[in-house]
This record gives structure tokens, sequence and C-alpha cells, in this order.
């Protein structure tokens, strides 16, 4: 309710700005239709720095989205992410499936 989630792509990389929360459900589904199909072996960073929350069902979301990646030979690294983002990484145990920098 009243959630956003907006998103640009640059190259093999994905900016990301607003709430990752169950109500970005409908707008992270349009960009994984968007997402160009990656190359093998390419690294699809999302850029997580204007991400203002995430929530268990946006942890989800994460997951959805590297397992496709991961089915199409590519890998997903996140970038940037800080404070609450952050601590719901690392507390969920994330960080050992993904990359992160930053």
């Amino acid at each position: 309710m009243g959630h956003s989630l907006d998103y640009r792509f640059d190259g093999d990389s994905i900016h990301l700005s607003g709430d990752l929360v169950f109500d970005a459900h409908p707008q992270w589904r349009r960009m994984l239709r968007q997402l160009p199909a990656p190359a093998p072996n390419t690294r699809v960073r999302l850029d997580m720095g204007r991400i203002g929350r995430l929530d268990a069902a946006g942890l989800g979301l994460l997951l959805i989205t590297h397992d496709s990646l991961k089915a199409q030979g590519a890998s997903l690294t996140l970038v940037g992410a800080k404070g609450q983002v952050r601590r719901v990484l690392d507390v969920s145990g994330f960080t050992a499936m993904v990359e992160i920098e930053g």
C-alpha cells in the first residue's frame, strides 16, 4: 500500500529505488520480464543503494531472481545495500548465497 519500486537498466546493471517489499511484487515481475537475457557467465548487478526497506517477500523476489539467473548460466551480485536492507540480508543468510559488494 503506497510502496513503490522503480528500476532502470544500464548494461548488466539494474538500478533500484524504493522499497523491496510484498507490494513491489507486480513491479518486480514486470522488471524480470523486461530484463534482457544475460549471456552465459554474466554477473547481473542489482544496485540496492536506493532501496529503503526489504522484507521477507522482497528476499523471496531476490531468491527467484537468483535462481532464474543461475538457470541461465548467469549470476546475481547485490551492490550498495546499507542500513536495514543490509541487516536483513545478513541476518537471513542471503549473503552466503549471493555475492554482495559494498
